[in-house]
């Protein structure tokens, strides 16, 4: 019987998991091209742990420009909330954690409390997910009242 070893290619930890020390702000702008799939580099970003009742991490990113398009079908519309549970994506266009106002702010969420099987059904009046959203609305609206556009700082 062969014995079969396995390497590890990729020794990277995501992102949202390192500490905000040791992430650069080439680092932020980068994962945002490659992730969200834009050719510019974000406006503003928000990087933060929220714990309490749920304990997760947040990446919230303001693209530089709108789409053109935002305001077109508002209401059918997807946002750009892409939810992880312990690492997995287990959904990249998840709805209920922003309200549609916010809807061209992108974000990730990671939590390690929610299961895994994640259902829009089983969720839709589960006690972690609104109190996830709460969290993210809080901090989507801090960013956004906090922005300064000035580069040089």
């Amino acid at each position: 019987m062969e014995t079969v070893k396995f390497e590890r290619m990729n020794e990277n930890k995501p992102l949202w998991t390192r500490e905000k020390s040791e992430i650069k702000k080439v680092d932020y702008r980068e994962f945002y091209k490659n992730v969200f799939k834009d050719t510019s580099d974000p406006l503003t970003w928000s990087h933060f742990k929220a714990e309490g009742e749920v304990d997760f991490t947040g990446l919230l990113y303001v693209p530089e420009r709108a789409p053109y398009d935002q305001f077109e079908k508002f209401y059918e519309k997807k946002s750009e909330v892409k939810l992880y549970v312990r690492r997995v994506l287990v959904n990249d266009e998840f709805e209920d954690l922003l309200p549609k106002y916010l809807n061209f702010i992108k974000c990730i969420v990671d939590s390690d409390k929610l299961p895994l099987n994640v259902a829009r059904e089983n969720l839709h009046n589960d006690k972690a997910l609104k109190s996830i959203g709460s969290k993210l609305l809080k901090k989507a609206v801090d960013m956004l009242v906090s922005f300064n556009p000035d580069p040089e700082e």
